[in-house]
């Protein structure tokens, strides 16, 4: 106990603010852990004058902000004789690599903290190997791809393959064994050394990590497709609800002059009529249930099924089931027409 080193910061609100939402978005334990990890890994952070900001003048400065409060970690006591060296006051020095971290944008402040995972990640697709990793609390073996980053380089991913032998079906679809996981959620990586890459055994699966890899999206969209049909609201949503829209492929018109052309007047001119999209289930998930009664998924039939039965236990819920079944026979049931 003798040996703890207590260091109270004075920050600005803005700082202590976004360290909240790392501490969040990250999953990380404590402030502690986060300013303890900073501290621990400095050397890593960009390189700038550790002299500027150690002022008198700049600890006045925050003097009435909330402080942050933590304790050294045994690991970081060396800290404490780093910043006597140095001639600055510990707070100060701690502050300094706090502003630094947070000087960083969003998707390498997630590379910064997910360092030492990165580190094994890497080896293990440099060597084509196997691992075992922690996500979301539940332990995968899988083959590790490649490292990507969403279109606003905010999110970082790996791609892994799991064992094609252990994938189900989904229907009469089997199930893709690649999926692209946020970094931020891996934890506990374990090489298996004796190991070889699902994804390298054989050539298909190997063409299409390398697919992904080429055209990477958080969903591995490429090469899947969805056709769904539009009333004039679902198309009038679909050109506004930008976030994760599923890139269109054809279009309810018949190219006349060239594809974009032609897709670019459909959503202008706001045609309804049956669109079909590169598009994965688990991106139709995430998108299209906000479309509610004005989008209707045709294709894949295991998609169509999933909405038809969220749709019906929604249904229960609000207790039209009955008023349902009063219209089996009728009119309703004749224009619908489909088998499903």
């Amino acid at each position: 106990m003798e040996n703890m080193v207590k260091i109270k910061i004075a920050v600005p609100s803005f700082m202590r603010d976004q360290l909240e939402l790392d501490i969040q978005d990250y999953q990380l334990k404590s402030m502690g852990d986060l300013c303890n990890y900073i501290i621990k890994y400095r050397e890593d952070l960009p390189k700038s004058s550790e002299t500027k900001g150690f002022s008198r003048e700049s600890n006045e400065l925050f003097k009435n902000s909330n402080p942050l409060q933590f304790t050294l970690h045994k690991q970081n006591l060396e800290f404490a004789e780093y910043a006597n060296s140095k001639g600055a006051k510990l707070a100060s020095l701690c502050r300094h690599y706090i502003e630094q971290y947070i000087s960083l944008p969003r998707g390498k402040r997630e590379i910064f903290l997910k360092k030492v995972e990165l580190i094994k990640l890497n080896r293990a697709i440099e060597s084509r190997k196997n691992v075992t990793l922690l996500y979301k609390d539940k332990i995968y073996a899988v083959s590790p791809c490649f490292i990507a980053h969403s279109p606003s380089q905010v999110r970082t991913y790996l791609v892994i393959c799991k064992d094609p032998k252990e994938c189900g079906t989904l229907g009469k679809t089997k199930e893709n064994p690649f999926k692209a996981f946020r970094l931020c959620h891996i934890k506990n990586v374990s090489i298996e050394t004796e190991s070889e890459a699902f994804h390298t055994r054989t050539n298909s699966l190997l063409k299409k990590s390398e697919e992904f890899r080429e055209h990477f999206d958080p969903f591995l969209c490429y090469g899947q497709e969805l056709r769904v049909k539009l009333n004039e609201e679902g198309i009038r949503l679909f050109k506004i609800a930008v976030t994760n829209r599923p890139k269109v492929l054809k279009v309810p018109l018949d190219f006349r002059k060239n594809k974009a052309r032609d897709i670019e007047l459909a959503l202008e001119s706001e045609t309804p009529g049956i669109y079909t999209l590169e598009c994965s289930p688990e991106l139709a998930k995430v998108y299209f249930p906000q479309f509610l009664e004005n989008a209707e998924i045709l294709s894949p039939a295991d998609l169509r099924n999933y909405f038809r039965q969220r749709f019906l236990k929604a249904a229960q819920n609000y207790g039209l089931m009955d008023t349902f079944a009063s219209t089996k026979g009728g009119k309703t049931e004749k224009n619908n027409g489909r088998k499903d």
